[in-house]
């Protein structure tokens, strides 16, 4: 027991006959780890995008919202009536009235 983990250690499984089977798989999973490393920053890119993506739309929201509020308050009778007073456009003082047409037989 001693001595195997002294050899692996000293590395001697990677000079010993055979032991090209040994560096193939090294690299083998030299490569799965870098492989594995560029996924999870991919992953990293992506959350990161998804945060500004959303903080984006919450700000779009929040836009949306006060001028929804401020076209409401626009569209209000009396803010109208005072804006177009400014322009000399008065609100009738009497009701309309409805004209019916009869048609001639």
């Amino acid at each position: 027991m001693k001595t195997g983990i002294l050899n692996l250690l000293k590395g001697t499984f990677l000079v010993q006959e055979g032991a090209s089977k040994n560096w193939r798989f090294i690299l083998f999973v030299f490569f799965l780890a870098g492989l594995m490393i560029t996924a999870s920053h991919k992953v990293d890119q992506k959350v990161v995008q998804l945060a500004k993506a959303n903080k984006e739309l919450q700000a779009i929201r929040s836009e949306f919202v006060s001028v929804r509020e401020e076209v409401m308050h626009k569209r209000m009778e009396t803010q109208l009536a005072n804006r177009l007073q400014a322009q000399g456009i008065f609100p009738p003082d009497k009701a309309a009235v409805k004209i019916i047409v009869q048609a001639d037989e």
